[in-house]
């Protein structure tokens, strides 16, 4: 995935900023402005997203990580991962980043596209003229569905020639009509969810024959560099230490900064394609959309147009969700060397319910986050999952052009 600085700016400023920035030069109009200070929990978040993707054997063109992990229950919360347009980072942290649905954006392309244009070029300004004048005179007017039989059968007798082509771009016209009614239906009220192929109980028979995964991480030797990843390493809005937590809370640093290990096991992993279902989705109107930037299917002057959806850097439908990182029966156990104070220990035993480093699965539904300390104040923490309940660890990210095919 190419990825210009500016598609890398749309994220927004990041929550936590990218350690030894280079301070402006010093001059006569310009005051010096000293470095952001050191970020230490995206240096531990990219040592473990380079650690976990070995593990999963996960494509780091393409892989990101989300932030945080509660249980899967029903398939509309399936669903919604699947339903992302994600942003360009590393790791999601989608309770601070709002981004948009795919289905919302898409919906937006779909309502502003029209193929009459095309049927007018295809069988010519003066036989348009003609089935105009020609359809005036049915009574009762036909239908959108209609259309095409009707063109056909009056085509032939009289320009047989452009038959074929103008009953072919009329079921077009009437396919997409249809398609654009029936999107009004699904934003409701009551909007129904945007289907994907699977929910919630394919998924969990797909993870029953599934292989485990074991990996081990180790901060002091797992490598931190991610500039060759699909996001360029930019890593936006992560979670401190537990949920909710800012990257620069002091708690945070003097974990992050220290020497910190995890042990995980996962019973059962897979990575579940993202393909949407139903009638919703018609995959060759958005690649036609896509591939064209001016002229049909886009109507002159709409809004919003190609460059609002799909200009690198600015457009609101850059990337799609191709599959789901999924796990079940996780287990993960934590250590840090750094000593920590009896305040610190009240805090992170008061906070650990709402979900730790690394997944931050909030506690409850069978799922426990234990805290412990030894005698020096060295921190331990362990994180349980019940089995059959799945849980959304990360994504395979595309950008727009390959998610079409291009």
């Amino acid at each position: 995935m190419d990825l210009s600085a500016g598609d890398q700016l749309t994220t927004g400023r990041q929550a936590c900023p990218a350690p030894n920035s280079e301070p402006r030069r010093k001059d006569s109009t310009m005051p010096v402005v000293p470095p952001p200070p050191p970020n230490p929990m995206t240096g531990l978040q990219n040592r473990w997203y380079n650690t976990i993707l070995k593990g999963l054997a996960a494509d780091r063109s393409t892989a990101q990580l989300l932030q945080p992990a509660p249980l899967l229950e029903l398939s509309d919360a399936l669903w919604a991962y699947e339903n992302t347009v994600p942003p360009a980072s590393l790791t999601y942290n989608w309770q601070i980043v709002d981004c948009a649905s795919f289905f919302g954006e898409y919906t937006s392309v779909i309502e502003v596209l029209s193929r009459q244009s095309t049927f007018e070029e295809d069988i010519g300004p003066d036989v348009y003229k003609e089935w105009i004048a020609y359809l005036n005179t049915v009574i009762p007017p036909p239908t959108d569905d209609e259309l095409p039989d009707l063109f056909q059968q009056w085509a032939m007798q009289h320009h047989p020639d452009v038959a074929s082509i103008g009953a072919s771009d009329l079921t077009s016209i009437a396919q997409l009509i249809d398609l654009q009614k029936l999107l009004r239906t699904y934003q409701g009220p009551p909007a129904m969810p945007a289907q994907y192929m699977g929910g919630i109980k394919e998924l969990q028979a797909r993870l029953a024959g599934s292989q485990p995964v074991n990996l081990s991480f180790s901060s002091t030797t797992a490598a931190s560099d991610v500039s060759d990843t699909w996001a360029r390493g930019v890593n936006t809005h992560l979670s401190g230490l537990w949920t909710g937590a800012q990257c620069f809370d002091a708690t945070t640093v003097k974990f992050a900064t220290s020497a910190v290990t995890a042990s995980v096991s996962l019973s059962e992993y897979t990575a579940w394609t993202a393909i949407p279902d139903g009638n919703w989705y018609d995959s060759g109107l958005l690649h036609s959309a896509y591939t064209n930037h001016v002229g049909p299917p886009w109507v002159q002057n709409c809004h919003p147009n190609w460059h609002d959806m799909f200009a690198a850097g600015s457009g609101r439908l850059l990337r799609a969700v191709a599959s789901l990182l999924v796990a079940d029966n996780v287990t993960c156990n934590v250590t840090s060397d750094a000593v920590f104070s009896a305040d610190d220990q009240q805090a992170l035993k008061a906070k650990a319910a709402a979900g730790v480093w690394p997944f931050f699965v909030p506690t409850g539904d069978g799922v426990t986050n234990n805290v412990g300390f030894d005698g020096q104040g060295k921190l331990t923490l362990e994180t349980n999952t019940p089995k059959g309940r799945p849980l959304v660890i990360g994504a395979t990210v595309l950008d727009i052009a390959r998610y079409l095919g291009q």
